[in-house]
């Protein structure tokens, strides 16, 4: 497991995480104090790239399993150059132009990074794989969380915003000269032929979908990531107007560091025993931590403890999806199955992180109540895979 190919990924997604994950964390506090403007303005600006980076990584996945793995996650690895300099404007025009390209990149990104983890470890090692894989980009938001409070705080957005994309730049050329291209099957090199005719692939996203266990797979993305919208929306707004910029990006180091703790301790699991039951477990304890942020919201304490609880448990269930892609697809059809379950992702996160802009006017609990539903039904797809395990 430990070759030179897994290394890099790992150290490239952390470097990621360092620039893309405090943006995504305090976008919603700079709409709000930066740029004077609601949380429902923060949710739509976000609507349209999250649905283009679940478009473009069925793209990726076609790229990766006819053109390979290495030029795919490349291509993603520019989002991240580009999308620290949303902190440097105010203007709509820009602010939607960045968000739109991050949001395409990271199709490709999640679909070339994830392909390329599947590919690049053997199956009986692939849940502690996939563990170390999510932990280094957990880790990598969790310190960028905690420095861009601090340095925002003492300096300004812009200031956050310049460093991040020098050094996102710096790590694209590093992948370009180090990233080692993994060797594909000849019957895969042959499918490189076609890759002009159809660059989406229809017909294997759908041969894909036609398949019952690939429909409860996308389900079991669709329903927990509309929580994950909604807490990526509101929790950051609501610990900043309780406790400030700084506490919020703290927050987000915090609940990502124990969040690392639980996708180890996951992926060992799945290893050892399999990857449904520790689904199935994850998927019951967020939850019961959804309904606990509806209720308790207005304590800061309660907000912290069921918002760093409920991100562990969302990221260990995360963490056994690409077990779950392993188990159901082919060697020819990993990329595939890789982009269509991103786009599950996207949908789930744009339909919470929109409805949730929206559904805060009503009450700050109902957003949270009404993904407890659909992690309710999350649940029960859970269910339904543990128990027709064979």
């Amino acid at each position: 497991m430990w070759n030179r190919g897994f290394i890099l990924l790992c150290a490239i997604v952390f470097v990621v995480g360092l620039v893309t994950g405090p943006v995504q964390m305090l976008f919603p506090v700079y709409a709000e104090t930066v740029l004077e403007e609601s949380a429902l303005f923060a949710a739509l600006l976000r609507a349209l790239p999250i649905g283009l980076g679940g478009i473009s990584a069925l793209i990726g996945g076609t790229l990766c399993d006819r053109f390979g793995r290495k030029p795919t996650v490349l291509i993603g690895m520019t989002g991240a150059v580009v999308v620290g300099t949303l902190f440097t404007t105010q203007t709509p025009l820009f602010l939607w132009g960045i968000l739109c390209y991050e949001g395409i990149a990271s199709g490709f990104k999640t679909a070339g990074g994830q392909t390329y983890l599947i590919s690049s470890v053997p199956p009986e090692r692939l849940g502690l794989a996939t563990g170390l894989y999510f932990i280094s980009s957990t880790v990598g938001n969790a310190i960028g969380s905690a420095i861009a409070g601090e340095v925002i705080d003492r300096t300004s957005y812009g200031t956050f915003g310049v460093g991040a994309a020098v050094l996102a730049g710096v790590l694209f050329v590093g992948a370009c000269l180090f990233l080692p291209r993994l060797v594909q099957s000849s019957d895969t090199q042959r499918k490189r032929e076609g890759i002009w005719k159809s660059t989406l692939n229809v017909e294997a996203y759908l041969n894909l979908i036609r398949r019952r266990e690939m429909r409860m797979l996308i389900g079991l993305r669709v329903f927990p990531t509309y929580y994950w919208g909604s807490v990526n929306l509101l929790m950051p707004i609501l610990i900043e107007r309780i406790a400030g910029v700084k506490a919020t990006g703290y927050y987000g180091a915090v609940s990502l560091l124990f969040a690392f703790g639980c996708q180890l301790a996951v992926g060992r699991m799945c290893d050892a025993v399999g990857h449904r039951a520790p689904a199935l477990v994850a998927s019951a304890i967020v939850t019961f931590l959804a309904f606990g942020v509806a209720f308790f919201h207005k304590s800061l304490i309660a907000l912290e403890v069921f918002g760093i609880l409920g991100a562990g448990a969302a990221w260990a269930l995360s963490t056994t999806i690409p077990r779950f892609i392993n188990e159901f697809t082919e060697p020819d059809e990993k990329g595939h199955g890789v982009g269509l379950t991103h786009l599950a992702w996207s949908s789930g996160f744009l339909l919470g992180y929109v409805a949730s802009g929206v559904l805060v006017y009503i009450s700050v609990g109902v957003p949270f109540i009404v993904a407890g539903i659909f992690l309710i039904f999350s649940t029960g797809v859970a269910y339904r895979l543990w128990s027709s395990n064979d």
